[in-house]
């Protein structure tokens, strides 16, 4: 039985120095260890650089990459709720950050974590976790004091809020999504 097709969204803000190697070897990996339909979207955020180049260049290689281009900033979380928008191209949603700090095989290992949840989550933060890339210091602990304030407010006992590092399936997305969008909002 083939894997359930996958939709990862990598969101993009003038990467053009660091995506091409995360998309190349995203695109291989799944190729090579993914039984069911693989699709990876560059979401590109207000870019002022050459990063669509980069894009295009590698989806010429790899047909499971395209993007959406957004002149305009919109941010991080505009990017991935544009790219949310493509939730019918995939059984699972994904999201991973264009600096290749989650590789393809921890990837792949939180998909085969997901059983009947409806999410799972990466963490930096638990045992045994590697990190390939890690946060400056002073960016480690923002990053847990924002963690505090959202488990202080929300006690949802999320170990890493902000790891940009998630997998959601299909029905999640759209409920979230579908509860929290304008009138004028439609899925793709």
């Amino acid at each position: 039985m083939p894997d359930p097709s996958l939709l990862l969204l990598i969101p993009a803000y003038n990467e053009e120095a660091r995506i091409e190697p995360v998309l190349r070897l995203y695109a291989d990996f799944f190729r090579r260890n993914y039984s069911g339909p693989f699709h990876l979207v560059v979401v590109l955020n207000g870019c002022r650089d050459n990063t669509l180049a980069v894009v295009r260049r590698v989806a010429q290689d790899f047909p499971s990459i395209s993007w959406l281009d957004f002149p305009a900033p919109i941010g991080k979380g505009g990017a991935l709720i544009e790219g949310l928008k493509l939730a019918a191209r995939g059984e699972l949603i994904g999201y991973v950050d264009a600096d290749g700090a989650t590789g393809p095989d921890a990837f792949l290992a939180l998909a085969r974590h997901l059983g009947d949840a409806d999410c799972v989550i990466g963490s930096r933060w638990l045992p045994g976790s590697v990190l390939v890339k890690a946060q400056p210091k002073f960016r480690q602990f923002v990053s847990r004091c924002f963690h505090l304030v959202v488990e202080t407010l929300f006690s949802m006992h999320i170990k890493d809020t902000q790891c940009p590092c998630k997998l959601l399936r299909r029905e999640a997305v759209e409920k979230s999504i579908l509860h929290c969008a304008s009138p004028t909002f439609r899925l793709m």
